[in-house]
């Protein structure tokens, strides 16, 4: 007799993990009520921290979890087995331990929760030794030789210097915003450069790459939205990831007018603020890579 709960799970769960199909409505519900719940007891266990510098302190381990999960697309890909003898022969080493191959821990919701739990061990570290500098410094030291692993693979430089321009282009529209509002925070600034990042990102990739590349065009290695939302724009609205880039923008900016003119509580403000941040610039940079390292 067939166990509905189990059936819903391997459905929803365990078949889009399996099948490399991207989110659905439902693990995407999930996964947002389980992430509002975490980050709500970390909230409260954590408060006094959330500052102005612990965001900049966090960003680290933001671009760490994106990083680790390129290395296993790239791995998963193949891509990365085409480059054993790089790096002396490291990119090979890596390859053969397993530690990245695809699978629970190393896709979401693992990989959220492995980035979590290393960037809650760093910040216990760092207060135990009473070094704040050591918390970021963790962080970028854990970064940098994953970024350094898809170095070897890394060849679509002209369409990152497109996400950048574009990124560029919202950015500066957003401050003049700002300045007429009357916002100045660092934070808002970051939080709208996250999602132009990403919308960025989807649009070069989906409406750009898709169109233009030959890996795409014949061979058909293209890309499309992984996430819901994102999904739904760029196939069900012609260069709809142009509208979705342009409301992920808006969002990032009507969110951040909101916050600053009606949180009252600094660390409350910082800690929503690192919320958005996170769920703008994870994805948007694990795009970024896979763009230009091709998987």
């Amino acid at each position: 007799m067939a166990d509905p709960i189990s059936d819903m799970i391997n459905q929803y769960f365990m078949q889009p993990i399996a099948e490399h199909s991207g989110y659905n409505i439902v693990n995407t519900l999930v996964y947002a009520v389980i992430a509002m719940a975490a980050a709500y007891f970390l909230f409260k266990v954590f408060k006094r921290r959330f500052t102005r510098e612990f965001i900049l302190y966090t960003i680290p381990f933001v671009l760490l979890g994106s990083t680790m999960r390129v290395v296993t697309d790239s791995i998963d890909s193949g891509a990365m087995q085409q480059h054993r003898d790089a790096l002396f022969g490291l990119v090979g080493k890596v390859v053969d331990s397993g530690a990245y191959n695809y699978g629970p821990l190393t896709v979401t919701p693992g990989i959220y929760i492995m980035t979590a739990a290393i960037t809650i061990a760093a910040i216990l570290v760092s207060a135990a030794l009473k070094k704040p500098r050591l918390y970021p410094a963790i962080g970028l030291a854990l970064w940098l030789p994953h970024l350094l692993l898809l170095s070897p693979l890394m060849v679509n430089w002209p369409y990152a210097a497109m996400i950048f321009v574009i990124v560029m282009v919202f950015y500066y529209l957003s401050n003049e915003i700002f300045s007429r509002y009357g916002i100045g925070s660092m934070q808002s600034r970051i939080a709208v450069f996250a999602h132009a990042l990403d919308g960025a990102a989807s649009f070069v990739a989906i409406e750009v790459f898709n169109r233009m590349s030959p890996e795409c065009l014949e061979k058909g290695l293209c890309y499309f939205g992984q996430h819901v939302v994102e999904r739904f724009f760029g196939e069900v609205i012609v260069y709809g990831t142009g509208l979705y880039l342009a409301i992920k923008v808006l969002f990032a900016i009507v969110a951040s007018w909101v916050i600053e003119k009606e949180s009252a509580d600094g660390h409350e403000m910082n800690f929503i603020y690192l919320l958005i941040i996170v769920f703008g610039l994870a994805p948007g940079l694990r795009n970024v890579l896979r763009l230009i390292a091709g998987v």
